[in-house]
């Protein structure tokens, strides 16, 4: 009776740093989607499709700064206690910046977006991703959740303030300002280093073991880059096979959508502690939990759908209606992501996360596969349909995979 109580307690508490979790990220993702918003009222459909590429370049290779350092860092210090990790996780952290910079110059330059204003805008925006990763990934550990939401409040207030001065006439925007206050904005994440503790902001560089940190958590990198280069990857498609105004509605109805994906971040911060700190005391992981979740993901899905559709019609007319045959596949396909991203804290905690790289690497081939098939008939809505057949692809073979090992560790 005493264990089913703990259980219970334990399982109570989740929720309740999900929800915390969940609803600091939701009202960011309101105050982004209202700054999105106002950016696609102002701007013709191409220059907001250039935009959407823009961004999302930015969030997907600002990801080559983290490539799975943060997952593993966590995870590794909280089991070890290592106090050295801490200089390497900062040491790789610096190699992963440099390298991403000059990644983000070769593809602006591919993609003829490569201004000096637009590059300068990238790079700096890659900084303070950095930055916000790096902080990120000691909060979470710390399990201070509070300070590691508004981490991403900080960026999203600002753009909120924006969106309320474009939409009443007294900010002028083009391009480069829209693109300038979207990856700016991200330093004020920064001021949140002064809750680090005196510790943690005292550190050397340590080359000692930063390849095989790097060889470690290059799996879950590979797949993380995977996961956040998806809105890139489905944009740059768009523009491949179409045009930047394809782009912009493509986009719109995958922002609406990303919503639950958001849900699967929070429930992913909140999970990776807790169950390494329980892998520590020996206990086992908790499925019921994940299930109870999933459901619910499942539930929100069907509602989002509705609402979006309302939504699109109401906020913008008919300058973005192509964008609504999209939302139903691209709705169910986030669902089944974010099932999908936050069952993946299970191959951290077990040292599986080459597992995380199969899932996604599959994932990527069979979308492309799919894409090529669909797109030249069906349009945007077969690159939607891809998304969504995909998605439930990574989501039953995470299954699976999780069967093995737990299959493995009984004989």
């Amino acid at each position: 009776m005493a264990s089913i109580l703990v259980r219970y307690i334990l399982v109570k508490r989740s929720f309740v740093k999900i929800i915390l979790v969940g609803a600091g990220n939701i009202i960011n993702a309101l105050l982004g989607f209202l700054f999105i918003s106002s950016v696609a009222k102002i701007l013709d459909t191409g220059s907001f499709g250039k935009y959407a590429l823009l961004s999302t370049l930015l969030v997907a290779i600002s990801k080559l700064t983290d490539f799975g350092t943060n997952s593993v860092y966590v995870a590794d210090s909280i089991a070890t206690e290592d106090k050295k990790l801490t200089n390497i996780f900062y040491t790789l952290k610096i190699i992963l910046l440099l390298f991403s910079i000059t990644v983000s110059i070769v593809v602006l330059k591919i993609l003829n977006l490569g201004s000096l204003t637009l590059s300068l805008y990238f790079v700096l925006g890659l900084i303070a991703y950095c930055i916000n990763y790096t902080l990120n990934a000691f909060f979470q550990k710390k399990e201070k959740f509070f300070h590691l939401v508004s981490l991403n409040t900080l960026p999203a207030i600002i753009k909120g303030v924006s969106a309320i001065l474009i939409l009443t006439g007294k900010m002028k925007i083009n391009l480069d300002v829209s693109f300038g206050i979207f990856s700016l904005s991200i330093f004020s994440s920064s001021l949140l280093s002064i809750f680090l503790s005196d510790e943690i902001k005292k550190f050397k560089l340590d080359f000692s073991k930063t390849k095989e940190y790097l060889t470690k958590s290059s799996p879950a990198g590979i797949s993380q880059l995977i996961h956040e280069g998806w809105p890139s990857l489905s944009n740059s498609i768009a523009k491949i096979t179409g045009s930047f105004s394809n782009v912009g509605i493509y986009s719109l109805a995958e922002k609406i959508s990303n919503i639950l994906y958001l849900a699967s971040v929070s429930i992913f911060t909140v999970l990776l502690p807790k169950n390494a700190y329980a892998k520590k005391r020996n206990e086992k992981y908790n499925f019921k939990e994940v299930f109870i979740i999933s459901l619910l993901v499942i539930l929100m899905a069907f509602f989002g759908t509705f609402a979006s559709k309302f939504f699109v019609s109401e906020f913008f007319g008919d300058k973005f209606s192509e964008s609504l045959p999209l939302l139903s596949f691209l709705v169910f396909a986030s669902a089944f992501t974010s099932i999908q991203m936050f069952m993946e804290n299970y191959f951290f905690i077990e040292n599986k996360t080459n597992y995380i790289m199969y899932i996604n690497v599959g994932r990527l081939i069979l979308f492309l596969a799919l894409s090529w098939l669909f797109i030249p008939n069906l349009s945007l809505k077969g690159l939607s349909l891809s998304n969504l057949l995909s998605s439930i692809f990574s989501l039953v073979l995470s299954v699976l995979l999780i069967r093995k090992v737990q299959k493995s560790k009984s004989i």
